[in-house]
């Protein structure tokens, strides 16, 4: 009796490992920021700027997304209740204006996971009256990882 308590223990112990170890990781990788990358309009080549004294905020939310950050690279969270997303970037007293329209699309991943919003940018607007020379969509889709960039802001 005890081999057989002992047997079922084990069996049940292989069975939830087995059946717990599917990764879920794309589950918890839900990105639906635009990785976005500072370079100077003046460089032949692309080359990182950094940019200090940033503000970034959207219009009608109350957070502000950067306070007074320095930074090369930018997480610029999308509005999932609307197909825009609109962010005003100041730097020291200069302001210019970045709308993103994208698309979203709700796939079902798994039992386990349930559904997300897969994400892609479709077009951006923006002022270029202060700092901004111009932006360019090199990726459309919405994936995170730490060494892709959506799209590139060049900068005066």
């Amino acid at each position: 009796m005890k081999q057989a308590i002992r047997a079922l223990a084990m069996l049940s112990i292989i069975f939830v490992f087995a059946c717990g170890t599917e990764n879920t990781d794309f589950c918890l990788s839900n990105q639906q920021s635009v990785q976005a990358g500072f370079y100077s309009s003046y460089a032949t080549t692309d080359k990182d700027s950094t940019v200090s004294n940033l503000i970034i905020y959207s219009p009608g939310v109350d957070s502000i997304t950067y306070n007074t950050a320095t930074v090369s690279k930018l997480y610029l969270p999308l509005n999932l209740n609307k197909d825009t997303s609109q962010f005003i970037i100041e730097i020291n007293t200069l302001k210019d204006t970045i709308t993103f329209v994208h698309n979203k699309e709700l796939n079902f991943v798994s039992g386990e996971c349930g559904f997300i919003f897969s994400l892609y940018l479709d077009t951006v607007y923006y002022t270029n009256s202060s700092f901004i020379d111009s932006i360019v969509i090199i990726n459309d889709e919405i994936i995170y990882n730490e060494n892709f960039e959506n799209v590139k802001m060049y900068l005066y």
